[in-house]
């Protein structure tokens, strides 16, 4: 099945064996580079205009142009050996998703906000153009202020745009280089949707898992063709974002139980998952002045675990860990990595002591905003602790999300809905005895 431009999907099936390796940074990056992480589902709307006007911002303005890059796509080559060239459900039907009708998605719709933008035609089917001097010397020459990547498989990026040496060494392609290179220099911005803003992460890049089997089984190395199996790449992805774990789709796909558990399976100390048709959008990227932004409808999870403490049943070999922070923002809040802390919009207020009603949440790690909702009835009720259940029973788990004195609770009316930030809620994962 093919799918509609625009609808971007996660869809992970591998398509090369081999080891996948994480490309750091040469060292700090200059101020004046930034990242804008989206949640996937960018659509149209209100929350899309603001994310789209800060990566025009964020990109020069009207006077700079973007890159755009659909490298996780099904290739438009074989679209079209394989269903014909027609625009009308052949490879150039525009309600067609393949990487060539993708990008022009995407440069109509930057176009829409003013600023020009060009497909760089790289995919599996044309990793040489990854290989281009001419594309590389086009980077290093300024005309990019800019480059977007597109949603689907974050496993083709790689493919596509990442080299072995001789010595059996992972490099940068010569496009992917002239990309990395500019934003060292602080000369650029990076922006990327679902698999495009997974792909951006440093170190242990997510390859797929469901929360249950996730929390009861464990990480695994790699990516899997199971897609429930907890899966992740060591190295990581394209190595732009060093603040710890990205995902997407979060609030909307109950990823908090498989992040948590992969986070203190490796060892990171820091989750940002980024809710539908919002963004991340991260100034000054690698750099001490860094600064997080949430931009969009919805809203950014950061777990914090680095006081978190894992337990491990004697008997039964149970996994279990508590003292994870949780902290929710919103359009307007801004995140001091560096620094762990909250600074909520100017504009929301006070919150604590509601009344919510509260509902009764039985299956946490699947359904749909299951720890969203939770934790919003938590810091809008007069309760300081609730729980939530696995829908699966063997083993039952249940996570609980407490305030405490340190908890703050902000709220403001924003695209036409109130909305909850919070800083300071603490949760814990254990099975139920």
């Amino acid at each position: 099945m093919r799918l509609k431009a625009g609808k971007i999907f996660l869809v992970l099936i591998l398509l090369v064996s081999g080891n996948f390796f994480f490309f750091s940074s040469s060292g700090e990056a200059a101020r004046g580079s930034h990242l804008v992480i989206i949640g996937g589902s960018l659509g149209s709307g209100d929350g899309a205009d603001e994310i789209y006007e800060t990566m025009v911002e964020l990109s020069g303005g009207t006077e700079g142009k973007i890159g755009v890059i659909t490298a996780s796509s099904y290739p438009y080559d074989w679209d079209c050996e394989d269903f014909g060239e027609s625009t009308d459900g052949g490879c150039n039907d525009p309600d067609v998703s393949n990487s060539k009708m993708n990008a022009n998605y995407y440069i109509d719709a930057f176009a829409d906000y003013g600023i020009e933008a060009e497909w760089v035609p790289v995919d599996i089917a044309n990793i040489e153009v990854g290989d281009s001097e001419e594309w590389a010397e086009r980077i290093d020459n300024g005309e990019f202020s800019g480059f977007f990547l597109g949603g689907g498989d974050q496993s083709r990026y790689i493919t596509s745009l990442v080299r072995e040496n001789d010595q059996g060494d992972w490099t940068d392609s010569a496009v992917l280089g002239a990309i990395r290179a500019k934003f060292e220099e602080g000369k650029l911005m990076i922006a990327g949707s679902s698999a495009g803003a997974a792909v951006q992460a440093s170190e242990y890049m997510i390859t797929g898992g469901d929360s249950y089997r996730g929390i009861t089984e464990g990480s695994l190395e790699g990516y899997h063709s199971d897609g429930s199996i907890l899966g992740y790449y060591e190295e990581g992805g394209l190595g732009f974002f060093s603040y710890g774990l990205i995902d997407s789709h979060f609030s909307e796909r109950a990823r908090e139980g498989r992040m948590i558990r992969l986070a203190a399976d490796v060892g990171v100390g820091k989750v940002y998952g980024v809710d539908e048709t919002t963004a991340l959008v991260v100034r000054n990227a690698n750099h001490p002045a860094v600064d997080m932004e949430v931009v969009g409808e919805n809203g950014v999870q950061i777990f914090d675990l680095n006081k978190a403490e894992v337990h491990q049943g004697e008997s039964d070999g149970e996994w279990a860990i508590d003292q994870v922070k949780s902290t929710y923002l919103h359009h307007g809040d801004h995140y001091k990595p560096n620094q762990g802390t909250v600074i909520f919009n100017s504009k929301s207020k006070p919150y604590r002591n509601g009344n919510a009603e509260i509902s009764e949440h039985d299956d946490i790690f699947y359904e749909r905003n299951a720890y969203k909702n939770l934790t919003r009835e938590l810091v809008t009720s007069s309760r300081n602790q609730l729980t939530g259940y696995s829908f699966e029973d063997s083993p039952r788990y249940e996570l609980t999300a407490s305030k405490t004195n340190q908890t703050k609770v902000r709220m403001n009316t924003q695209f036409g809905q109130d909305q909850w930030s919070y800083d300071g809620v603490m949760v814990k994962i254990n099975p139920t005895k």
